[in-house]
């Protein structure tokens, strides 16, 4: 190893910080909007198939952003795009509250979900770059601060809400920490020096070997899965105990700040996790308890057993996705990171177009059984599902 210098140091330091306030809004925004949904459905009178042509537009927006991001990255940096796109992001979040009409509602959609995506992208590639450098796993704190940002909203949103203050005024706040948090990490950039601005994951010359590319497709087919049961319950849970078990919209959001709780709590616990059991059999073990506790949700009419199974499901969660992108970061060492590329688009992919392949499934059916044929899709996984690439003491992202 090299000599860590004291310039290296606070530049990583810096990068740490500024990463760190980018999960954050990132968790922010996407918290205040999965808890405002079932309002956005309210006020601009959106059923199932409407607010599934809702969420396609944000997937549109944010999959289009995706794939012209890294183009972007390796031009300016993933850490400068990273901040501007915060900040546009919450505009965008705060535009999402003054919504009232269907076609009002797919603009901005789509417009936020361009933002998101190309945070997502920017700050998951400098996250990847950064973790490389420290030799060390450090990918599951960034995302335990995205959680925090996602648990922050959605318990804010669920209190305030209950307080009678309006949807709108809620989303106008979240868009204005937003901003907030984009321009603090603007002046953290100014303290520490300037890195270069390639990234890990332009293309590299030569192709990867063949087993190199099954094994990101078989990663890429897995967090396809995943990611969309993750984009289920984050988009339609409390839809679902709004308008199936008749909760009131503070209890739905309630609903979604449990599951955001828990995952959380199990980001933070995940290294340890993999430690011991090893990442084949942890990746085994949470799919089966996410089974089993996203049954149980739909099973039952009763509150509170649909709460502990949203709990259950959140830890579980949280360390499937981690396992993941470990796996796919071993695979991308040796091919300029294109297999963590292709295994993080098809993953976004399932998170962003999942959820609104099941409101047009609800409307045709019931969200109740769009939501079974997600369970019926996890059990596959967690069936016949194979972790390869992953190291042996398992990282986290």
């Amino acid at each position: 190893m090299g000599i860590l210098t004291l310039a290296s140091m606070r530049s990583s330091v810096h990068q740490r910080i500024v990463l760190s306030i980018c999960f954050l809004a990132g968790g922010l925004g996407v918290g205040a909007w999965g808890a405002n949904l079932p309002a956005l459905g309210r006020r601009a009178s959106l059923d199932e198939a409407a607010l599934g042509m809702t969420l396609l537009a944000f997937a549109t927006g944010a999959i289009a952003a995706m794939t012209s991001a890294p183009r972007i990255i390796t031009r300016v940096g993933a850490e400068r795009v990273a901040i501007v796109a915060a900040g546009l992001f919450g505009l965008g979040i705060a535009g999402v509250g003054l919504v009232t009409r269907l076609p009002e509602a797919l603009c901005i959609a789509m417009l936020t979900g361009i933002c998101f995506g190309s945070l997502d992208v920017a700050m998951n590639s400098q996250a990847a770059s950064v973790e490389r450098r420290a030799g060390r796993p450090i990918m599951s704190s960034f995302h335990a601060v995205f959680s925090a940002g996602t648990l922050t909203a959605a318990l804010a949103y669920s209190t305030l809400a209950h307080r009678g203050l309006g949807s709108a005024s809620m989303m106008a706040l979240t868009g204005a920490m937003l901003a907030i948090l984009s321009f603090e990490a603007f002046r953290q950039t100014l303290k520490g020096p300037c890195e270069p601005v390639a990234q890990d994951i332009r293309p590299e010359g030569a192709g990867a070997p063949r087993s190199g590319q099954r094994a990101a497709l078989a990663l890429g087919v897995l967090a396809f899965v995943i990611f969309m049961a993750e984009g289920a319950i984050m988009d339609w849970a409390a839809v679902y105990l709004v308008r199936v078990l008749g909760t009131s919209e503070s209890l739905g959001a309630a609903g979604y700040a449990v599951f955001s709780g828990t995952m959380l709590l199990g980001r933070l616990l995940g290294d340890r996790a993999n430690r011991h059991l090893g990442p084949t059999r942890l990746f085994r073990i949470c799919v089966m308890i996410v089974v089993l506790s996203l049954g149980g949700f739909l099973a039952f009419g009763s509150l509170p057993i649909a709460l502990c199974s949203l709990a259950l499901c959140g830890l579980a969660m949280a360390n499937v996705i981690p396992i993941l992108f470990s796996a796919a970061g071993r695979l991308g060492e040796h091919d300029g990171n294109r297999s963590l590329s292709r295994v993080l688009s098809m993953g976004y992919a399932g998170v962003l177009l999942g959820p609104a392949m099941i409101g047009f499934v609800a409307e045709a059916s019931s969200l109740k059984i769009s939501l079974s044929l997600v369970l019926l899709c996890l059990m596959t996984v967690a069936l016949f599902g194979r972790i390869s690439g992953s190291p042996s003491g398992g990282g986290e992202s």
